[in-house]
């Protein structure tokens, strides 16, 4: 299964021309996904595809990279038996397992967002309390790189920050005192805007808290000299 993130002219007609491009390479799509309206006149749409035996990546690429406008902003492998979960259906399991809802949606986060791994984060006890399968184990320094600490924002640490695991795009979301959720993609792409505030939002049903958006700030780890 894979993952194909594509930015299109937000017009009629452009998704059934994509849609037509992606079978012309015996591509088989199973869901799509609206991400995000790039701008007034584009859209980001997430496509969860099978290639058939003897497709390429590269083939499916570019069939889409033919069509005018059109961009591929992401192509990578997908696990097997997920789909692409919405978050109404998280929000209700979220509100059903209240006692345990941040941990709900750690567990969901990779599946919802499209990430590798996924953790909670105790800022004061500089370590990692909760996290996914994946998730690595994060000292002192790579927590330190992950401020502002009570702002969402999205980071691209180099592969200094976590040698071995190449470059990261991560979410780092505020969720309580002295807590944060971080979502990881290693390779990218980086978390949209708009993906930052629905995680924001499903981390505040998660704690029950109400408020204020907080604004979104960008930092970047520099790479390694």
């Amino acid at each position: 299964m894979f993952l194909l993130r594509i930015q299109m002219p937000d017009r009629s007609g452009a998704l059934g021309q994509v849609a037509t491009a992606i079978g012309s390479v015996g591509a088989d799509i199973h869901l799509i996904e609206v991400v995000e309206k790039a701008t007034s006149r584009t859209v980001i749409d997430d496509f969860l595809l099978q290639l058939s035996p003897g497709t390429l990546p590269e083939d499916l690429v570019s069939a889409c990279l033919q069509l005018d406008g059109v961009q591929v902003l992401w192509l990578s492998r997908y696990p097997d038996g997920y789909g692409i979960e919405s978050d109404v259906a998280i929000a209700s399991e979220i509100g059903e397992h209240q006692e345990r809802a941040l941990e709900v949606l750690l567990e969901r986060v990779p599946q919802v967002f499209h990430a590798q791994w996924a953790a909670v984060i105790g800022i004061k006890e500089e370590k990692v309390l909760m996290g996914t399968e994946n998730a690595p184990q994060l000292g002192a320094e790579q927590i330190a790189a992950l401020e502002p600490f009570t702002i969402e924002h999205f980071s691209e640490m180099s592969e200094a920050w976590l040698p071995g695991w190449g470059g990261v795009a991560l979410a780092v979301i505020p969720a309580g005192p002295e807590r944060l959720l971080v979502a990881a993609r290693h390779g990218g792409p980086d978390f949209l805007e708009s993906e930052l505030y629905r995680l924001h939002h499903l981390v505040r049903l998660a704690k029950g808290t109400r408020g204020d958006r907080p604004a979104t700030h960008h930092a970047a780890m520099p790479a390694e000299n």
